[in-house]
């Protein structure tokens, strides 16, 4: 009977039945939508204010933009303007200040808003604008690698004051690069005219004094001459007739996506020759210019020419030919095997580089710049605190590895896979006067603060070899591209300088990284059997733990102190920015 009642009920009240249980559904969820986002969002806030009170911008603008993000607040903004004007990044708290200014200025307490609207005019007059014209709607915009939209652009982009390399890429189109340079205060206008990209070369073909002439390329009528229009991207062979004038046929490359010009000579007088091998094989010059292979049939100015045909493995045939006007000259020629006999020293076989081989090697790295952490900036950098006294041993750096690899040999290219395990150090020294500012919360005593930078990983590169050997030595070059996985480890050991009784240690959890790597390596090998070498060479590898937005940073702490003092510990970079390894490697190569 329940299902006999069902199916009795009319359509429109069943399809109204089911509307009101999905408006229920949907105003019971969105207020829990709306309660986690306003969770998220204090958390965050909370977070960029913690951030801020430690003097730790970077994860303070993290944490006000997630705020502002999951419920956009005037709080958060300002934050987020404030945390990204501390870190000197004028573009990103520029526009910033501007949106807080617009969303909230006019609410906000006249102190507040008289700050945010000075450090926009201090930040507007360190800075400069750029205007990217473009008539082609959709090309992307970069702006030293960072993307900045399609054209059109709304609005000039605000920048820092020097110059910008500038990107603007379609496809179809040849990429526009160039650098522009932004002045302070002023608005600086880039033209970007995008050029179609062709899949062919062009030619440009005059005659040198004038003279009226049709341009004949690989023997099919072009027109008059001057002539321009687009080939096939190779050889071609550029010829002119007129009446009573000839210019002779010049081989000529094009390339794609370039313009060849050429200039013809005519004459008044024109005579016609062919030329042919017996066998159809054999170069053929004509005036000291390749005009053909095995045959050639051609007019050509009358007067004096130089024929030379060569082969290897043949005598050179050379002969002057004198030519009438309208005279018809025929040659076959019949090429001598060569009648010179090389003699000398008897090279050795080296054999051929063809299959599989392989190696190992140990090596020895420096870090000629360093490992840019935060105590080599703190020590290297401008606006290098005043309680800072001296530094030490902060640049620099050095360690070692094992690497191994196997490959394949064309001779003389070989493809490989580079494997490698790698430790290095870097210890620095910083001495601190007492301080009760930046860069802690103070008040901290004088003290000598001695760090451990330790990093140890692997790495793995595809690279290509170019190998050249003789009977002994051989010279090889490998390089190629691939990914490291690094991990570091910080230890802070903090002496005061009135009492040395007084010490800390500060020993933070592991901080780790994944970089692209490029592998570059030069080396000179011994062959001490067909199949065995030494090799001595130089090793050198470049990462960046920025690329991958991945900069190992341990994290704040309180608690630490020295004595009846407190000891500011803030968050420490391990490295940042390019890192370089470069230094002495030996080891054993075997195979081909």
């Amino acid at each position: 009977m329940g299902s006999l009642t069902c199916r009795r009920i009319p359509p429109v009240l069943r399809a109204t039945v089911v509307v009101t249980a999905m408006l229920a559904m949907q105003s019971t969820l969105l207020p829990t939508v709306a309660f986690a986002q306003a969770a998220d969002a204090k958390t965050s806030l909370a977070n960029g204010d913690k951030a801020t009170r430690a003097k730790d911008w970077a994860t303070a603008a993290t944490e006000y933009a997630a705020a502002n993000k999951a419920a956009p607040s005037a709080d958060a903004l300002e934050g987020l303007a404030n945390a990204q004007y501390q870190q000197k990044h004028d573009t990103e708290a520029y526009a910033a200040y501007d949106e807080w200014l617009k969303a909230y200025g006019a609410k906000a307490n006249a102190a507040k808003k008289k700050t945010n609207e000075a450090r926009l005019a201090e930040i507007a007059a360190r800075t400069g604008l750029l205007a990217v014209d473009s008539p082609e709607a959709g090309a992307t915009i970069t702006v030293d690698d960072k993307p900045m939209g399609t054209t059109p652009l709304p609005a000039p982009l605000r920048l820092s004051t020097g110059p910008h390399r500038v990107r603007v890429m379609k496809e179809g189109f040849l990429p526009f690069d160039q650098a522009p340079n932004v002045a302070a205060g002023a608005t600086a206008t880039l033209q970007v005219k995008l050029e179609a990209q062709s899949a062919k070369g062009r030619l440009s073909v005059r005659e040198k004094t004038g003279k009226p002439l049709r341009v004949i390329v690989d023997n099919v009528d072009m027109g008059e001459a001057p002539w321009t229009g687009e080939v096939d991207p190779g050889p071609h062979d550029v010829a002119g007739r007129g009446t009573g004038v000839a210019a002779g046929p010049e081989k000529v490359a094009v390339e794609r996506g370039k313009t060849q010009n050429v200039e013809l000579v005519a004459t008044s007088s024109v005579a016609a020759i062919k030329v042919a091998t017996s066998d159809g094989k054999g170069l053929i010059y004509l005036d000291g210019k390749l005009v053909g292979e095995g045959t050639f049939t051609s007019e050509v100015p009358s007067g004096t020419h130089a024929l030379r045909i060569t082969r290897e493995g043949y005598d050179q045939f050379e002969e002057q030919i004198e030519l009438k006007d309208k005279e018809t000259l025929a040659r076959s020629v019949t090429l001598k095997l060569s009648s010179k006999i090389e003699t000398g020293v008897v090279q050795k076989e080296t054999g051929r580089l063809e299959g599989i081989y392989g190696g190992f090697g140990l090596l020895m790295t420096f870090l000629p710049s360093g490992m840019n952490s935060s105590m080599q900036k703190t020590c290297d950098g401008s606006d290098k605190p005043a309680e800072l006294t001296s530094c030490d041993g902060q640049g620099g750096g050095i360690g070692g590895g094992l690497t191994g690899f196997i490959g394949y040999h064309w001779d003389p290219v070989g493809i490989e896979l580079f494997l490698g395990a790698q430790y290095d150090q870097n210890s620095p020294t910083l001495k601190w006067g007492p301080s009760s500012t930046d860069p802690g919360l103070g008040p901290d005593p004088a003290r000598t603060e001695e760090f451990a930078i330790r990093r140890i990983g692997g790495f793995g590169v595809l690279r290509v070899r170019l190998t050249f050997q003789g009977e002994k030595l051989r010279f090889s070059a490998a390089g190629g591209v691939g990914l490291s996985y690094r991990s570091m480890l910080l230890t802070r050991d903090t002496t005061a300088d009135a009492n040395v009784d007084f010490r800390d240690a500060f020993v933070p959890d592991a901080q780790s990284y994944l970089s692209p790597v490029l592998s570059l390596e030069p080396s000179l090998q011994y062959r001490l059997t067909p199949t065995t070498a030494i090799a001595l060479g130089v090793s050198m590898l470049v990462e960046s733990a920025r690329s991958f937005d991945q900069i190992p940073t341990t994290k704040a702490e309180g608690g630490h102190s020295l004595g009846p003092s407190g000891l500011t510990t803030p968050a420490y970079e391990l490295t940042s920015g390019t890192q370089v390894f470069i230094g002495p490697f030996i080891g054993m190569m075997f195979g081909p």
